[in-house]
């Protein structure tokens, strides 16, 4: 079972938060757009957690130990529950502690253009009154890295990006892990239209045809086929793409099991997840509404 634990950020002063955010950005400096490259035979996986500080405990409480690594795909913040400071001082806490043992990607919902929105910014203001402390939170995302690449797999918030061609198409915009690397850094909204997509694409089955075409979520934003996806691991030689930024239950696999979706929130009303990778063996864990929790082999 779950068991929330109380985080009461009275005790917590902003400049005690500054200090994480620093020292955690100094960090995130030394590998700016990438987190690193890592080989690990035990590792577990986050996606977007939204301030379920129960599930980040869980995850900190019952899983860390037993795993070589732990990446959080992004999104730390904003929607239900209103515990998106908590849980992302957590996180840093923990990141602070055992840096070469935690990666720290960038979502969508680290960034202003989002969370001034979808509920961290009210958070803030209630929680501190004091513009200047979201102020240094909207930096600090700025400096999070965007992609990683673990035992060869692209792990990234929403997924591949694309670029408008000459004769007014769209292709492939990254064909290797240098063009990430090339990205501007730090970058508030982001405004690099490869970095914006980076953070909002998603999959979709069935666009062989079209390789990408706009997304719902909004101008900018696009739905990459598995055409796209072959074309990029055929490229770069990853094994697939490991990613969250869309409320699935728990998780969803597409492109014949190029792609995983991990969502590790229960805000939309069905169950977190959290995926382990033990060499070439995966479990499926499910946190679910009822608290209760069950984990499945394979994909």
């Amino acid at each position: 079972m779950l068991i929330y634990v109380d985080v009461n950020m009275a005790e917590i002063n902003y400049n005690e938060i500054f200090d994480l955010m620093d020292r955690a950005k100094d960090i995130f400096k030394e590998n700016k757009t990438v987190a690193g490259v890592y080989k690990v035979r035990k590792v577990a996986f986050v996606g977007d957690t939204h301030g379920a500080l129960d599930v980040t405990q869980y995850v900190f409480n019952e899983i860390f130990d037993k795993v070589d690594l732990l990446v959080f795909l992004g999104d730390y913040v904003d929607r239900e529950p209103q515990l998106g400071i908590e849980n992302l001082m957590l996180i840093l806490q923990k990141f602070l502690e055992n840096r070469d043992k935690i990666v720290i990607l960038r979502g969508n919902h680290e960034s202003p253009i989002t969370n001034m929105y979808y509920g961290f910014y009210d958070e803030v203001s209630v929680k501190f009154g004091d513009e200047k402390v979201y102020e240094k939170f909207k930096e600090f995302f700025s400096y999070m890295p965007y992609v990683a690449i673990v035992n060869n797999y692209f792990c990234v918030h929403g997924g591949l990006p694309g670029k408008v061609t000459n004769d007014s198409q769209m292709s492939l915009a990254i064909h290797s892990i240098d063009e990430v690397l090339s990205l501007p850094y730090p970058d508030i909204e982001p405004s690099d239209p490869t970095a914006f997509q980076l953070l909002w694409n998603d999959p979709r089955e069935g666009l062989d045809d079209f390789g990408f075409l706009p997304n719902i979520r909004g101008e900018g934003t696009y739905y990459y086929g598995e055409k796209i996806v072959k074309e990029f691991l055929d490229s770069t030689g990853y094994s697939g793409i490991i990613r969250g930024h869309e409320a699935v239950d728990g998780f969803r696999i597409d492109m014949n099991k190029k792609v995983i979706t991990v969502f590790s929130s229960r805000y939309h009303g069905q169950s977190a997840g959290v995926l382990l990778m033990d060499e070439n063996k995966i479990k499926r864990i499910y946190l679910h509404l009822d608290g209760s929790i069950s984990s499945f082999d394979g994909l």
